[in-house]
């Protein structure tokens, strides 16, 4: 902390404090020859008997530069008194509880007899020290600030001409310093330029407000660069502003690119042919584009005072408010689902949906973006294809099963009728030569019972080709207990000559189903239950049906005979195949069955083993009523 001197000069001081002035006297050692009553007042000694007494040791004074304490060998008057220099004014404090007092010494040598020392006047300059400390405070704080700007700082007239500076960096001033102080904006600038900025000067210090302008930089050094200029009046000064010039080429960079994004959102939003909205967090919409207009039939106004939840099919809403949920917590960046949307009419609509959050520099969410796309006719067109397609399995399938019932056919057309026809031949080639009246009615009884083997398998196979050529099924509502108490009342005799017991338990209650066919398989399962049973043993049989995936499974369980599988599992369901001897069968039952329920396209299965019983499987195919 320094004072100028003239501030501070011996003879100024002396006029300012006459009659204040303290005088101390010290020898060359530092021992206080003479101390008047002012300095003792000052240094805050009072009546304390000085004489003889080194002053470093009654005073710690203080440095005014840095505040720290100097020892004897670092006082000015010390130094002074050993190499005889005389010192000009010196400031230095001494500390009086928790504040400083400071006082300007004037140093000059003494020689008197034999002793020499130091004359030291003093006076109290505290006033002084701590208003200079405020105001270097006050410029350090002003450096800082300036030293914290990007800016340029001009002080200017009133009539343009640049009087003084302020920047960190003399790369941003467009002339040298010397080349435009005092000199004027028109001088310097264009005149598009200065005479506007000079007009607004005027403007500023009229009305005593700022003003603010861009412009784009004159100078070649800064070609293509954009400035933001400030007018700021003086205050306390006359005629005077501050032009504060601050670069903004990135700003102006950063708007356009806001601006042309801004440009290219608006176009692919407003003519995108998807339908977009902007919706806050809550689900309503702020903004939304014609297509969604067409595909909802709302208006912008109705669908910002509805949430899109309140718009949406029932079945749909859990599922997206789950995704909205982690959307917004940044679980997730975006989504997409296929729902439906109730239109202004009333009917759904079928769209795909993607949505994708918006969120801040702190990864807050500010509101939503939602593509719509009307996938109506696509979801018409996927379920007319499912539909072409199931109706093109069953066709192969029923292609496939009338396949196997042809070659089934031949082969029983080629083995069962193989037989009787090869024997009437011979047996009226025999009737023709013989003359033997018992051999001939021996051999007609033959021929008679060939016939008949005849005529009844060409019935059996008739009655099944006019199943299979049945055009007129109808298809009803067939329920299923009914059915079952219309079949077991054909067989009670026999239920209760072999005292059965049938349990039920119809899970699916009904069918669509022809009932003359459902009759016949329930009809077929239940009776080769009852007749193929030990005669020990009560049968036992349990009707179910069960719910599947793509069909009704209607299930027939026993406790009879049962089957061995690996022997005749191939031949289970043929033509009048037997395999329990001695019960009467005909082995047509099963046959018939598996024709039924395959000309429907179903399935017929069998679990089963040798005394233990069977279980039957019947897998009904759905048909829509």
């Amino acid at each position: 902390m320094h004072l100028q001197r003239d501030s501070l000069s011996t003879s100024s001081a002396q006029t300012q404090c006459s009659g204040l002035e303290g005088s101390i006297t010290i020898l060359k050692d530092g021992s206080i020859l003479h101390l008047n009553a002012r300095a003792g007042e000052l240094l805050g000694l009072g009546k304390t008997e000085t004489k003889g007494k080194k002053l470093h040791e009654l005073i710690t004074f203080y440095s005014s530069d840095d505040t720290s304490a100097l020892i004897a060998e670092q006082a000015p008057f010390q130094i002074s008194s050993d190499d005889s220099r005389v010192h000009e004014e010196k400031i230095l404090g001494i500390a009086i509880e928790d504040r400083f007092k400071w006082f300007v010494f004037h140093i000059n040598p003494f020689r008197e007899e034999d002793n020499t020392g130091l004359q030291l006047s003093f006076f109290d300059v505290s006033k002084l020290v701590n208003q200079n400390q405020i105001l270097k405070d006050k410029q350090h704080q002003l450096q800082l600030l300036v030293a914290s700007l990007n800016d340029l700082v001009f002080e200017v007239t009133d009539t343009g001409v640049f009087k003084n500076y302020w920047t960190n960096d003399t790369k941003l001033l467009f002339y040298p310093p010397e080349e435009f102080l005092n000199k004027s904006l028109t001088e310097l600038f264009p005149a598009d330029l200065a005479i506007p900025t000079i007009q607004l000067i005027q403007n500023s210090l009229k009305l005593d407000r700022e003003f603010k302008m861009e412009f784009q930089s004159p100078s070649e050094q800064h070609k293509g660069k954009w400035y933001s200029l400030q007018i700021k009046p003086i205050h306390r000064a006359q005629n005077r502003v501050a032009l504060v010039i601050a670069d903004i080429t990135k700003q102006i960079e950063s708007t356009e690119k806001i601006r042309f994004n801004e440009h290219k959102f608006n176009q692919a939003f407003h003519f995108s042919g998807l339908g977009i909205a902007l919706t806050n967090l809550d689900g309503y919409c702020i903004e939304s584009n014609q297509t969604l207009t067409k595909i909802l039939g709302y208006t912008q106004e109705e669908m910002s005072t509805t949430r899109f939840s309140s718009n949406t099919h029932p079945d749909d809403v859990e599922r997206e408010i789950e995704l909205r949920k982690k959307l917004i917590r940044g679980e997730i960046e975006s989504f997409t689902i296929q729902k439906r949307y109730r239109h202004k009419l009333g009917h759904f609509v079928w769209c795909s949906v993607t949505i994708a959050g918006v969120f801040d520099n702190a990864n807050t969410p500010l509101f939503l973006i939602v593509q719509i796309q009307d996938i109506s006719e696509s979801k018409k067109n996927i379920e007319i294809l499912k539909r072409q397609k199931l109706e093109s399995d069953l066709v192969k399938m029923d292609l496939e099963t009338k396949v196997r019932q042809l070659e089934e056919f031949a082969h029983i057309l080629a083995h069962n009728l193989k037989g009787p026809l090869s024997n009437m031949p011979m047996l009226i080639d025999e009737l023709q030569v013989t003359e033997d009246e018992q051999v001939k009615a021996e051999f007609l009884n033959l021929l008679k019972i060939s016939t008949g083997q005849l005529t009844e398998t060409l019935q059996e196979l008739g009655d099944i080709l006019e199943l299979r050529s049945n055009k007129s099924l109808i298809f009803e509502n067939c329920d299923f207990l009914h059915v079952y108490h219309k079949v077991k009342h054909q067989y009670m005799e026999e239920i209760q000559q072999k005292n059965a017991t049938i349990s039920v338990e119809f899970n699916v209650t009904s069918i669509h189903y022809p009932k003359i066919y459902l009759e016949s398989i329930l009809s077929n399962l239940i009776s080769n239950s009852l007749r193929f049973t030990a005669k020990d043993k009560a049968p036992y049989i349990e009707i179910r049906t069960t719910l599947e995936e793509d069909g009704t499974l209607l299930t027939v369980k026993d406790n009879g005979l049962g089957i061995n599988l690996p022997k005749y599992k191939s031949q289970l369901f043929m033509f009048k195949k037997v395999f329990h001897r001695g019960f009467e069968s005909k082995g047509i039952g099963l046959f018939l069955t598996r024709y039924q329920v395959e000309s429907l396209g179903g399935k017929i299965d069998v679990q089963s083993e040798p005394n233990e019983g069977s279980v039957f499987s019947v897998k009904f195919l759905e048909r829509k009523q």
